[in-house]
């Protein structure tokens, strides 16, 4: 019986070895990938600031492997299950159901990655001519699409499968989704031909985000199943406005200050933080939550990632905490609730996720983060101040002597000069965004790997291939709300929304009413990224028309759905600190309220008084 059962799953282990042998070859690909777009980058950065100088092929090499690394990189988050997904559904479900899911989530998966399989390979095989300033052939910047493609639909094969039974499945699954493919060649949709495309659209996002269907690829079923109906946007020019959409020079920075953010980990220049805000913060009554709360306002103006921040904080800072008495509940809130500054304290992802939407200046924008973050952490550490009076944690001590809070700020200024420098640089025009992410790359590099000498080779290619991930999927969901955005402004959906909150509303605190209801129900059930890509075009237009400067509206939005990472039920901040911490997320989810409450209020004042964002660069401009 035994070898009967070994039979069986030998298909499966077979798929199994082959899909993690192409996982391995994925991972050193986007590592390579990712090395060649920093190398080329800082290139173009010592060209022209050492020899006065510039290459004119550094910025479309590095976002041709922009591209590249997005696509395969979305790939290798099928296989490894990153993709963000809005999780409706509750962990125990009947066996029956779950498996229905499964062919429901991998139907749609496998329809959406044929759809795109096909359109790179018209677009790839389209385009002509060659790059100006590469001379290389257009087709090469494209044809990642249809192999990535097949690189997904191998490793989503190989999804869950434990016996021939899934394998079998999954198999299905594909099986339909070709059929359903050459059946929309043939008019399957043609019933829906009448019908408004941006309402396809739509209801097939919900749908597919509603069986647990990744954020992303909800988005690009709806696109196009939407432009399979209607023809409103065919096949090859869906996959070029993704790329066009996600591959702007700016958006380069999102990798190499993701990168900082993990080179920082992983040197252990973060303990360096945490030792200078010990030194100010620490001898408050709750001082290791100021500590707590301090740190994510400085680290996380490195990184600009709060899920790192939230790992890396729940990992060092909350064991100690509860040693010294705090709850673990109050711990991970705090840890949660502070992971929500660094998106708001420049350079920011989320900046350069709406700078690349809105068409705003980054440097306004960073600028303009720096003042409600400082309010944020203001008042998050009142409520930490307020709480931990009520609980008795930690009783007040003695200040520290300024010769070891100097010790310690000497200590820290290797790390701290990256923020400044960046922010610096600019805010005064001498660098970009991008050019200033791979600076800060290369300086934390040099600082952990060849000067504190803190990981090997190994650790820094796993940390790279680690980042070069997660950055593809944030690019992928840009990728893919850019023609959903496109269907939807070719419908004239976001005229529609601003001609009824101009009824609905009849003041400009009105309309900021509105929009925050609006972004804390989104907030509740999506990631911050794919949140603000679907509703910032909806919006944009009827605040600005209102008289809200962008870069202030910017601002609002990014605090406002970063709380939905403290917010049930999706509440990703929250459930990272609380699984790290094993600790009940429920508990995490009571004990983050007054934090909400807290953050909510800065939220408003931002909206009441414009200056309080924008007011900084005016002043020093």
């Amino acid at each position: 019986m035994s070898a009967y059962r070994l039979s069986l799953a030998t298909p499966a282990l077979g798929i199994g070895r082959t899909a993690a042998g192409l996982e391995n070859l994925v991972r050193l690909l986007v590592f390579v990938i990712l090395l060649a777009m920093t190398a080329a980058v800082l290139a173009g950065v010592i060209s022209r600031y050492v020899f006065n100088d510039s290459f004119s092929w550094t910025e479309e090499f590095a976002i041709w492997c922009f591209t590249w690394l997005i696509f395969l990189g979305a790939a290798l988050g099928i296989r490894q299950k990153r993709h963000v997904a809005a999780d409706f559904l509750p962990d125990s479900l009947p066996a029956w159901l779950d498996a229905m899911l499964g062919f429901a989530q991998s139907l749609v998966l496998s329809l959406t990655l044929i759809m795109m399989l096909f359109g790179g390979y018209q677009l790839a095989d389209m385009v002509g001519g060659t790059s100006a300033s590469l001379q290389w052939p257009k087709a090469i910047k494209y044809a990642v699409i249809p192999i990535s493609g097949v690189v997904a639909l191998i490793f989503l094969l190989a999804r869950d499968i434990e016996d021939n039974r899934v394998l079998v499945r999954n198999l299905l699954a594909m099986v339909a989704a070709a059929l359903i493919y050459l059946g929309l060649d043939h008019g399957l949709l043609g019933p829906l031909q009448g019908s408004s495309p941006s309402l396809i659209m739509l209801a097939a996002f919900f749908m597919a985000l509603g069986v647990g269907v990744p954020v992303s690829f909800a988005l690009m079923f709806g696109v196009f199943l939407a432009s399979s109906a209607s023809f409103i946007l065919p096949a090859p020019a869906v996959v070029q406005n993704m790329v066009t959409g996600s591959t702007k020079f700016i958006l380069l920075a999102i990798p190499f200050f993701l990168s900082t953010g993990y080179l920082l980990n992983l040197g252990g220049l973060s303990t360096r933080l945490i030792d200078f805000a010990t030194s100010l913060v620490g001898h408050l009554r709750g001082g290791l939550a100021h500590v707590n709360i301090l740190n994510s306002l400085m680290v996380g103006g490195i990184s600009g990632s709060s899920s790192a921040d939230a790992a890396s904080s729940t990992k060092i800072l909350v064991p100690e905490m509860v040693s010294r008495g705090y709850s673990p509940a109050f711990s991970c809130a705090v840890t949660a609730s502070s992971a929500i500054l660094p998106n708001v304290v420049p350079p920011a992802i989320a900046m350069l996720v709406y700078a690349s939407v809105a068409n705003v200046s980054i440097a306004r924008l960073f600028m303009a983060g720096i003042v409600p973050a400082i309010m944020a952490a203001g008042a998050l550490m009142l409520v930490a101040y307020w709480i931990s009076v009520r609980r008795h944690y930690q009783t007040a001590t003695e200040r520290a002597p300024l010769s070891a809070i100097g010790h310690s700020f000497v200590r820290a200024l290797p790390v701290l000069v990256i923020t400044v420098g960046v922010l610096g640089g600019i805010r005064f025009g001498v660098i970009t965004a991008t050019e200033a992410g791979v600076v800060a790359l290369l300086w934390t590099f040099m600082l952990g790997k060849l000067v504190f000498k803190a990981y090997d080779w190994k650790q820094f290619y796993r940390a790279f291939v680690e980042c070069a991930t997660d950055a593809a999927l944030v690019g992928f969901l840009i990728a893919a709300s850019v023609p959903f955005a496109w269907i939807l402004i070719a419908e004239q959906v976001p005229q529609e929304i601003v001609s009824w909150a101009g009824t609905a509303a009849d003041s400009q605190f009105g309309l900021f009413v509105i929009l925050l209801l609006v972004l804390a129900a989104a907030g509740m059930f999506l990631d911050l990224t794919p949140a603000m890509l679907i509703i910032a075009p909806l919006f944009l237009p009827m605040m600005t028309s209102a008289g809200v400067d962008p870069v202030q509206l910017g601002i609002v939005m990014i605090i406002t759905l970063q709380l939905g990472g403290v917010s049930p039920p999706v509440g990703l901040l929250v459930f990272i600190s609380s699984q790290i911490a094993k600790v009940s997320p429920s508990a995490v989810f009571r004990a983050v309220v007054p934090f909400i409450a807290a953050t909510m209020v800065i939220v408003l004042l931002l909206c009441v008084f414009p200056s309080l964002t924008i007011g900084l660069w005016d002043l020093i401009e």
